[in-house]
Order: structure tokens, then sequence, then C-alpha cells
């Protein structure tokens, strides 16, 4: 396993991880707070977690042509739990992917996805990677919430919502 430490709190190591990992070429896929995955929707602070998905398609490209079976492990996750007034970092070894698949010989082309891992997750929990200028931090198709949007068009004729009004049909009928 890998681990580092960080003195950030939950909700600042998130935006770092995004911007760490979009500085050195990777995607961050999704972001899982575990807690709402507990029965009532809310953890208890002493299990309070994120898992992080992360790509490096230049990385698993390498590893996915080597052995296919990498699928099992990829992309990799990124777990992020509080613990008191910080956070540990941690995530599987990718050397220990090549292990479980009995192919120590695609430790070198693993060694390069660990490598950027711990870079990530160093940068991430960093003291200076919370303190990001506005020019860095844009907003993502993850960060928008789309419950109560309304359409801009409601059927395959082209209707408007205002344009219906509440009366069942077109308030301007010509003239």
């Amino acid at each position: 396993m890998l681990q580092v430490h960080s003195a950030h709190r939950l909700d600042q190591i998130e935006l770092a991880l995004r911007s760490a990992a979009e500085r050195r070429g990777g995607n961050i896929l999704a972001i899982s707070h575990v807690g709402q995955l507990l029965q009532g929707g809310t953890a208890p602070a002493e299990i309070d977690a994120i898992a992080v998905t992360v790509c490096f398609s230049d990385l698993y490209t390498a590893l996915l042509q080597a052995d296919i079976r990498f699928a099992a492990f990829l992309p990799s996750r990124i777990a992020v739990c509080a613990k008191g007034d910080g956070t540990f970092l941690e995530t599987f070894a990718p050397r220990e992917y090549c292990r479980s698949l009995h192919r120590p010989d695609l430790e070198p082309l693993a060694a390069s996805l660990e490598e950027m891992l711990r870079l990530v997750m160093e940068e991430a929990a960093g003291p200076h990677s919370h303190a990001l200028g506005p020019a860095e931090h844009r907003a993502t198709e993850d960060q928008v919430n789309m419950r109560a949007a309304l359409p801009q068009r409601i059927d395959c004729h082209g209707s408007k919502v205002e344009e219906m009004a509440g009366t069942g049909a077109h308030d301007a009928q010509g003239g």
C-alpha cells in the first residue's frame, strides 16, 4: 500500500487531488463519498472517507497491452480517510498488481504508474496544494447538480415550458 498523510481536511483534499492529477496528465473519473453509501446516508466522523477514481490512460495502455488482466485493477482508486485533524491518502501499489497476476516481469511497467500515484498523492497532501488561485479552479461536470433542471424544449415538437404557461395551450394565438 502507498500511504501519505496530510494536514488537510477531507473537503480540501478533494480539490487538491483533482488539481494534482490534472497537472500530471491524469483525470478524476469519479469521487464517491463513502459515508453516503452507508445505510441512512450519513457516516459517523470516525469513518468519514472518500474514494477517488483516477485515470492515467497513457500509463494504463502499456499495462493493458502487456496483460489484459490488469483491467481488474484499473483505473486506480485513492482512498482518503479522515483521521483526527488531517487525512490519510491510500492506494494499492501497482507492483502488487503484478504479484497478484504472477507477472513479476511487468513490475517495471507498473513502477511508473506507482510513481505517478505517489507523486499525485504527495502533491495533494502538500502544504500549498489547497491554496489554488481562481484561474486553476474550474467547474467540471460532476460538480453540477441537474436534479431540478428544466429542459429547453419539453417535447419533439419544440414546445417550451414558458409558452405553455399552465393553460395546456399556447398563450398567444396570433393575430
